[in-house]
C-alpha cells in the first residue's frame, strides 16, 4: 500500500467518527485490485479452469470471501508475502506450502485474512494466464485447513507437515 494511502486511512480509522469511513474506503480500494485482476483474467483464452472442481475464473469469483477489517488489509501484501517467504522455508510439497502460508497468516492477522489470501492467490493465478502457474481449488482449501488449525493450535506448522 502507498505511503499517502496508508497516512489517509491512518487518520481516518483513528477518529472514532471517521473510522467507519476509513473502514470503506480500504475496503473500495482492495476490492478495486480484485476487479482488476478478475478483469485481467477474464482475457486469457481459454479462461483458466480448475480441472478438479471444473470451476473457472468466474464461478471463483463468485465465491469471494468478505473482506477483513481495514487493520488487516493495510498489512495484507506484506503479510502474503512474508507467508510465502516462511512456508518455502519449511519445505514440502504444494499443498504443505498452502497449509503452512495460511497457518502463518491466521496467526499474524486473522482467520478471514488468511482465507481472503488464499482465494485471492487463486484469482491471480487465473489471471496470469500462464502454464507455470494453475488456478486451483485444492490449494485454496489447504490455504484454509492451515488458518483453521492457526485457531486451534498455535503450533499448526506441525499439523500441515502430517
Amino acid at each position: 500500500m502507498n505511503f499517502t494511502l496508508s497516512i489517509l486511512l491512518f487518520i481516518f480509522t483513528h477518529q472514532p467518527a471517521h473510522a467507519d469511513f476509513g473502514d470503506s474506503i480500504a475496503k473500495a480500494l482492495f476490492q478495486k485490485k480484485v476487479d482488476q485482476v478478475y478483469e485481467k483474467a477474464l482475457q486469457c483464452e481459454p479462461l483458466e479452469k480448475d480441472h478438479k472442481s471444473s470451476m473457472d475464473v468466474t464461478d471463483w469469483r463468485k465465491v469471494q470471501p468478505k473482506l477483513p477489517p481495514w487493520h488487516m488489509l493495510t498489512d495484507l501484501e506484506k503479510t502474503a508475502t512474508d507467508a510465502r517467504t516462511y512456508a518455502r522455508s519449511i519445505g514440502g510439497n504444494d499443498k504443505v506450502l498452502h497449509c503452512l502460508a495460511g497457518c502463518y497468516i491466521a496467526k499474524k492477522l486473522d482467520y478471514s485474512s488468511a482465507v481472503l489470501v488464499g482465494w485471492y492467490k487463486e484469482l491471480s493465478d487465473a489471471s496470469d494466464c500462464s502454464i507455470k502457474t494453475s488456478f486451483e481449488k485444492k490449494d485454496f482449501d489447504a490455504t484454509v485447513i492451515g488458518a483453521k488449525l492457526a485457531s486451534v493450535d498455535k503450533r499448526c506448522e506441525k499439523l500441515c507437515k502430517r
